[in-house]
């Protein structure tokens, strides 16, 4: 087992040998274009979370080839959601690394609909995820090279702090948060694993879009909601296929028109035992 694990490790450096010292964001661009949802819905609202696990396909996708190797999604970091999007439309998600650490890759990702009567894109949602480098055994890989651009100083780029979203004991609230709660709980299935063996961070995401429109339609008793941003989508633990996942959402903030749904996955382990909370967001 030893000797495999050293001879893994050699692989992955000689892999690395052609890695530039540096890269510019410009070069990291790239564009892929898709048709989106099922055809039989044609027309009709698309949720966000099919869109949502594209975003994090073409994030991956930049992340792998720029690391050389195996990333994992960290956060996704204010998520705008500008216009809807419908099924059968035609998408164009546009992906260019504005951030780089030693092993972690800030990638910013702008989804276009094409609008049919007036053959026009229409920027739809937007959307800063941070990647980390990592190795066979699941941690942090300082491989990546400098960021550099005598245009912008684009590894200055500021983040969302936590501190900027207020917090929900400093809003009003006229119910209790606990009376909003909705909870579910489920497991994955092999065809929800990436190549890590860990569940698909996107077909997460779908879920937890799900889990927090079914919230926000409860609270409001009415279907007519939608999501129209994210804040501080963190991802802290990966999800094994073995275990139990539970879900809890709740209504932490209500104004005239909006609301903000808080959404906690927690994994409990089969093998290991005991409880964790895996990922959080704001929707």
């Amino acid at each position: 087992m030893l000797l495999k694990a050293l001879v893994g490790t050699v692989k992955d450096l000689w892999r690395m040998r052609p890695m530039p010292a540096q890269v510019r964001p410009k070069d990291t661009r790239s564009v892929i274009t898709d048709v989106i949802g099922d055809e039989s819905q044609k027309r009709k609202l698309l949720n966000a979370g099919p869109i949502l696990a594209l975003m994090d396909v073409v994030a991956g996708a930049i992340s792998y080839r720029l690391s050389m190797g195996a990333a994992a999604t960290i956060s996704f970091d204010c998520v705008d959601m500008i216009k809807p999007v419908f099924h059968g439309d035609h998408v164009r998600l546009e992906r260019e690394v504005i951030g780089l650490g030693k092993s972690s890759m800030a990638v910013q990702v702008s989804v276009f609909r094409h609008d049919l009567t007036t053959d026009t894109l229409q920027n739809t949602h937007d959307a800063i995820i941070t990647m980390v480098a990592i190795n066979r055994f699941g941690r942090p890989r300082e491989c990546l090279p400098a960021l550099f651009d005598p245009d912008r100083a684009v590894n200055e780029l500021p983040f969302i702090e936590q501190s900027d979203l207020m917090p929900a004991e400093s809003k009003a609230k006229n119910v209790s948060v606990s009376d909003t709660e909705v909870e579910v709980r489920n497991c994955f299935l092999p065809r929800n694993l990436n190549p890590h063996d860990t569940v698909f961070g996107g077909d997460l995401l779908a879920w937890m879009d799900k889990i927090a429109l079914h919230c926000a339609q409860k609270f409001t008793r009415s279907e007519k909601m939608v999501t129209i941003a994210m804040n501080r989508v963190l991802f802290k633990l990966p999800i094994l296929m073995l275990d139990m996942v539970r879900m809890r959402a709740r209504v932490v903030h209500v104004d005239h028109f909006h609301l903000e749904v808080e959404v906690e996955v927690f994994i409990h382990s089969i093998i290991n035992g005991g409880e964790r909370r895996s990922h959080s967001g704001i929707w």
